[in-house]
């Protein structure tokens, strides 16, 4: 029966014209994420560790306002905190740059070693080495060039910068307005540089592995890609092939039109 069917023009050209469109529509089962129920304990967040180039805002706060001025850049003031500041001025005159031997130049006591320590470590250092000048000192410490970047298919691809460096993937992908539909699910890289080495994790979002995975939580400065599906590659496909399929999808339905009005 299916071979009388198609072996009519009608038959024929309904089959072409279903060829054509499945090449480029995208199923429903490709839009879903998280097919199953998560069974897995989610991954534990693990405080971010001060790398070589990170830039860390240090403020540090006294009973005795005169006391910690010196360890505080000019301009800082209790009535003009971080939040109120333009990012870009934040980041020229009120950070420390981590040198490339783990240091920054702190105010009177020189390079202080902060690579490979936590903000709450940096910050226990820093308050053990000023209470020699300051009785009451309370430091905080924070990252101004916590970064990540989300690149191919989402719907707002960029650089975000987080005021929090507790942020999971899923989360950065909400930032970047979500997948587009043309996003692979299946397949989505993560790059993380680490000691000096990049290291590359494929998450595979239709399944739970995502939540125990070392990339659930974010860390400064990571890169995420998400590859185009099969349906967007067939849709950007060589110009030449898309002009033949369409024109031959159109001369059939023309010549199928002209054997039935001479009929």
């Amino acid at each position: 029966m299916r071979l009388l069917v198609f072996a009519s023009p009608l038959g024929w050209m309904l089959g072409l014209l279903i060829a054509m469109g499945s090449s480029s529509c995208v199923m429903r089962r490709d839009l879903v994420a998280f097919r199953s129920t998560p069974q897995q304990q989610a991954s534990a967040w693990m405080e971010p560790v001060v790398q070589r180039g990170d830039i860390l805002h240090i403020v540090v706060h006294s009973s005795e306002a005169e006391a910690v001025a010196p360890f505080n850049w000019q301009g800082f003031s209790e009535a003009n905190p971080l939040s109120a500041a333009q990012p870009q001025m934040v980041e020229i005159f009120l950070g420390y740059l981590v040198n490339g031997e783990g240091n920054i130049d702190f105010p009177l006591l020189g390079a202080v070693p902060v690579a490979g320590l936590t903000l709450s470590q940096v910050k226990d250092t820093l308050e053990a080495r000023l209470k020699t000048y300051v009785r009451d000192v309370v430091v905080q410490v924070r990252f101004i060039n916590f970064r990540i970047t989300v690149l191919g298919e989402v719907n707002q691809p960029g650089t975000y910068t987080i005021t929090s460096p507790r942020i999971t993937l899923l989360e950065a992908l909400g930032r970047a307005g979500d997948l587009s539909p043309y996003a692979n699910r299946t397949n989505i890289l993560h790059i993380r540089e680490q000691n000096g080495q990049r290291i590359f994790t494929r998450i595979n979002l239709q399944t739970d592995q995502l939540f125990s995975s070392p990339v659930y939580y974010l860390q400064q400065n990571d890169i995420i890609y998400v590859e185009p599906g099969r349906s967007k590659v067939a849709a950007v496909a060589d110009p030449a092939t898309r002009i033949v399929t369409y024109t031959t999808g159109i001369l059939s339905v023309v010549t199928f039109l002209i054997a039935l009005f001479r009929k």
